[in-house]
């Protein structure tokens, strides 16, 4: 799973939600583009990962897309390097290729999947939505219910594309070699050379070359894919990505907040407003009866831009009356008390444990539609992942008992043992680095024929679409060759029937190479997940 806990809805910096027109448009003020794209601290990647000892096969058939087909399921070992070239840790990679003529593969795309974190597996997109079997459900109890049912996927992209699932060094059933330092990989550049690495071996062992690459990562993975673009780019053997999917993106995520204190920015609640609106629809703290999910996010977008922007700007030279109509206005787009607003300086500190204060209850880290009593909540950085992921994980290891025969593998891990401790010894990018975004840029530049898509899920509170909007309008990403589709979901956007459709009928038209039409603004119904009404606490 996504282990960007400590991010939630006060770090996201927009909603200009679901305006493509404004996300899409050229930057005039943008800086202008280095006439040579930046590269990673390590060294380009010049040899693909070694082939590790564990391998295991077998064939299987399925409906996908509405296609019967018979495909060969991988469960590979690999052995990556590091900068000196040194065998440093294990890796595995499951694939599954279907059964076509060798003719043909080379014109058939392969889909390299992996989920974020850092320190997360990519099981959640194999299980959630891209795999060709699916946990029977996906909301939070099903996720981490070890007897949550797994069923076909049927609409699995698998008839026109192979999907190869990459865990990230530490997870899955990788583990750091005998008597290497475990912690290589852990960088933005260090674990990107070893996808690289893995990625070049297995389109060099499957001959795979020339087929049209793409790149899927989730959260975390979502500035790992654009690193990879760039490393592959530079790889020897040269790898130029056919496209990126971008799911629940994180680009702008460079590390844990450093704790310091700083004066409240006005663009952070300007533009996180219409995603409050969203989760207040939702909960049924505002009008959602007569008025749809669309109209409220309209309706605050527009309060956000005028009156709120301009009284925040304002500060405390505001009149106290101007400041009271605003928070008053505040109120009724959000159904938070005006003097809650006003005792924050108009702002909610903690948007999470506010919203639904008056039930005793909190918003779900990563879906803003699940909730928690207030009292006695866990801090995001000491939740048990491991329990929470204990259907994952039995899926996983169903998978490889009854698909694989594997024995002698060590347990898997859906994460690594300890997220938040993870990521405080993970190397993020510093200055002079340029951020993830800079690097998107550059290589859409410096691959004119790559496409880029972007999908969301409009309940995230972890990455918020609001924060995806904010930063697509500011990276200026060519418009002919970006494409952006929200979800009725939260961080995993497909985590229930209708999101997880769509998003692979999009993820089909994409890897078709086809124009994606522009999907209507999602419109779920308010109180529900998975078709379920929600207690309110109430």
């Amino acid at each position: 799973m996504k282990i960007v806990r400590r991010l939630s809805l006060l770090v996201s910096l927009s909603s200009l939600l679901a305006m493509p027109a404004l996300v899409q448009a050229q930057d005039a003020a943008s800086p202008a583009l280095s006439p040579e794209p930046s590269r990673s601290t390590w060294p380009a990647v010049t040899r693909p990962a070694d082939r590790g000892p564990r391998h295991y096969s077998a064939v299987r058939s399925g409906t996908f897309g509405g296609k019967s087909l018979r495909y060969r399921a991988v469960l590979s070992e690999m052995l990556v390097r590091d900068r000196a070239g040194k065998p440093a840790s294990s890796l595995f990679v499951t694939a599954f290729v279907a059964g076509i003529d060798q003719r043909l593969a080379a014109q058939r795309p392969v889909i390299f999947i992996f989920n974020g974190g850092p320190g997360g597996s990519s099981n959640t997109l194999m299980f959630g939505a891209m795999g060709p079997s699916r946990l029977q459900a996906f909301d939070v109890a099903a996720i981490g219910n070890a007897k949550t049912p797994v069923v076909p996927n049927e609409d699995a992209v698998l008839d026109i594309a192979d999907l190869v699932f990459i865990d990230a060094p530490e997870t899955g059933y990788g583990r750091p070699l005998p008597g290497s330092d475990e912690k290589t990989f852990r960088s933005n550049d260090g674990d990107s050379n070893a996808f690289a690495q893995v990625i070049l071996r297995w389109l060099t062992d499957n001959g795979r070359m020339a087929s049209p690459v793409y790149i899927m990562g989730e959260s975390y993975g979502s500035i790992r894919a654009v690193l990879l673009a760039r490393d592959l780019r530079v790889a020897t053997p040269r790898v130029e990505p056919a496209g990126l999917i971008l799911v629940s993106q994180a680009l702008w995520y460079n590390g844990p907040e450093t704790g310091m204190t700083v004066l409240p920015d006005p663009v952070r609640a300007v533009n996180s407003l219409p995603d409050i609106a969203a989760l207040a629809w939702h909960h049924g703290l505002i009008d959602n009866r007569t008025q749809t999910l669309e109209q409220a996010v309209r309706a605050a977008q527009t309060f956000a831009l005028q009156d709120y922007a301009k009284i925040l700007i304002a500060g405390n030279r505001a009149p106290e009356t101007e400041r009271a109509c605003v928070a008053e206005r505040l109120a009724q787009l959000t159904g938070v008390p005006a003097s809650t607003w006003l005792a924050g300086s108009l702002r909610l500190s903690n948007i999470r444990r506010q919203m639904l204060a008056g039930r005793n209850l909190a918003l779900g880290q990563f879906d803003g539609r699940e909730i928690e009593p207030l009292q006695g909540i866990v801090d995001d950085s000491h939740r048990d992942f491991k329990a929470m992921m204990a259907g994952l994980t039995a899926a996983t290891g169903q998978l490889r008992r009854d698909l694989f025969h594997a024995e002698g593998l060590p347990d898997y891990r859906s994460t690594v043992d300890s997220p938040p401790a993870f990521e405080e010894t993970w190397t993020f990018n510093k200055a002079p680095m340029p951020g993830t975004e800079i690097i998107l840029r550059e290589q859409m530049a410096a691959m004119p024929k790559m496409r880029l898509m972007v999908t969301q899920g409009v309940f995230d509170t972890t990455t918020t679409m609001g924060e995806t909007d904010y930063q697509f309008a500011q990276i200026a990403a060519p418009q002919d060759r970006t494409t952006f589709a929200y979800y009725p979901g939260g961080h995993m956007l497909y985590s229930e029937d209708e999101g997880r459709r769509a998003f692979l009928s999009d993820v089909r038209t994409f890897i078709s190479g086809q124009v994606l039409a522009r999907r209507p603004f999602p419109h779920p119904a308010p109180g529900q997940i998975g078709g379920r009404k929600q207690a309110t606490g109430q």
